[in-house]
């Protein structure tokens, strides 16, 4: 049996729900309560909080709360010192300058942040932007919002991929020119886990023309061991929520390069994080995410070696009785995040009758208006088998017992859908 060794630094909801504790009620809200043994796997949209990232926050959410921007007096200086000392933190981790650390709300906000505040700026002269039609929605909705207002001003193109996700480079050659001003692409995608190999030719691509290669990090700092992380990148968005840390902190990284990367603040005010984002800094969150980023950055081989052993149990026992397609090969995806298709189920009925079983249709940021993954259509995946998958993610409060469960759940759901479909035909 696979010992979880990291379960001692979460509260876990059956902690949190145990009725026979002093009269602790179960959470209801809109007539909506937490199922019953219900299993969590979903880490790829959230993490909870780990212990140690809380009590690093705990100060800083109870005593010393003043504004860091007020200097003036010592509660004010303390607070500032303490985001300055989170700051370079993360930036020590990421090999990169103090000041190349920009805290934002959350990896949404850092990437409209970049594409926003580049194509406003007053000192842009290319107008090409290249992206990856794999991207997350943050950039593929604040591209086709920039397209209704700019037009033919800004030139946006997607990088063609292949069946497996990758960027097709002979393609890439063609389109990456002097005129380019940046290139987005995840690392790791989040839906699929699949790890976009080909991000070190962009790179030099981008090199040869001065070109910005942005890069969305979220689910590669999350999921991917520190060294088989890619750092080679001009900007980067990493954020807290993946990694065991609090919700509303995130990072934009803007590493000092010739020509300078210059970009509009969207929100205006007090001129805060070097004058590209004023508003009240969330203190405690950052410091917990300075936190949450040490520890992944310690911990990051054990964490995806736990989950890999996570993800082989939970394909073992689904397999018993049935047989799933997969997509991303296994040697080029992290481990813990599953894209998978049960042919002739559709999927988001799947997850409404499975109830106890917490699970994505695609990226948890679109799956209030999602019919069809935009990443699996992308990758030429027939639309029937795109409507009939699912994303499934691990995390460090799962346990062994509860994934197989898991996969027997969604297992005898999805066998008891065939047969009323075969049924009514």
């Amino acid at each position: 049996m696979l010992k979880n060794i990291f379960i001692k630094n979460f509260i876990l909801p059956s902690q949190l729900y145990n009725t026979s504790k002093k009269n602790v009620p179960n959470i209801k809200f809109g007539g909506i309560e937490l199922p019953k043994k219900t299993i969590y796997l979903d880490f790829a949209a959230s993490t909870p909080l780990d212990k140690r990232v809380l009590n690093e926050m705990t100060p800083w959410m109870l005593g010393y709360f003043a504004n860091a921007a007020n200097r003036t007096h010592p509660m004010g200086e303390i607070t500032d010192h303490a985001i300055a000392e989170a700051r370079l933190k993360i930036a020590n981790i990421f090999k990169v300058d103090y000041d190349e650390i920009v805290f934002t709300s959350s990896a949404t906000e850092s990437n409209n942040l970049f594409l926003r505040g580049l194509i406003t700026s007053p000192f842009r002269k290319k107008n090409k932007i290249l992206y990856s039609p794999t991207e997350h929605s943050s950039i593929i909705a604040t591209i086709k919002d920039l397209v209704e207002k700019y037009g033919e001003k800004i030139i946006f193109k997607e990088l063609p991929i292949d069946q497996n996700g990758q960027i097709i480079l002979a393609d890439a050659e063609k389109l990456i020119d002097k005129n380019t001003l940046c290139v987005c692409v995840m690392d790791v995608n989040n839906e699929t886990g699949i790890i976009q190999k080909n991000i070190p030719y962009l790179k030099e691509l981008c090199e040869k023309v001065n070109t910005i290669l942005h890069v969305d990090m979220a689910q590669g700092f999350a999921r991917c061991k520190m060294e088989n992380l890619f750092l080679n990148f001009d900007t980067a968005t990493i954020s807290s929520s993946k990694i065991y840390g609090p919700k509303g902190a995130a990072a934009l990284i803007i590493k000092k390069r010739k020509p300078k990367i210059k970009l509009e603040p969207q929100l205006t005010g007090g001129g805060h994080e070097f004058l590209l984002r004023s508003s009240t800094p969330n203190t405690a969150a950052i410091i917990g995410f300075a936190k949450a980023c040490e520890l992944q950055f310690i911990e990051a081989s054990e964490r995806s070696e736990y989950c890999e052993k996570l993800e082989i149990a939970f394909k073992k026992e689904i397999s018993k009785q049935i047989q799933p397609i997969y997509y991303g090969k296994e040697e080029n995806k992290v481990k813990g995040i599953l894209t998978l298709c049960i042919a002739g189920v559709n999927a988001m009925k799947l997850l409404e009758e499975t109830k106890s079983v917490c699970a994505s249709v695609g990226s948890a940021c679109k799956t209030l208006q999602a019919t069809s993954s935009h990443v699996l259509l992308a990758m030429g995946v027939p639309l029937e088998n795109a409507l009939s998958s699912f994303r499934i993610s691990f995390g460090l409060t799962n346990s062994e017992a509860e994934v197989k469960e898991a996969a027997k759940r969604l297992a005898k759901t999805a066998i008891k859908l065939k047969n009323e479909s075969a049924t009514l035909k």
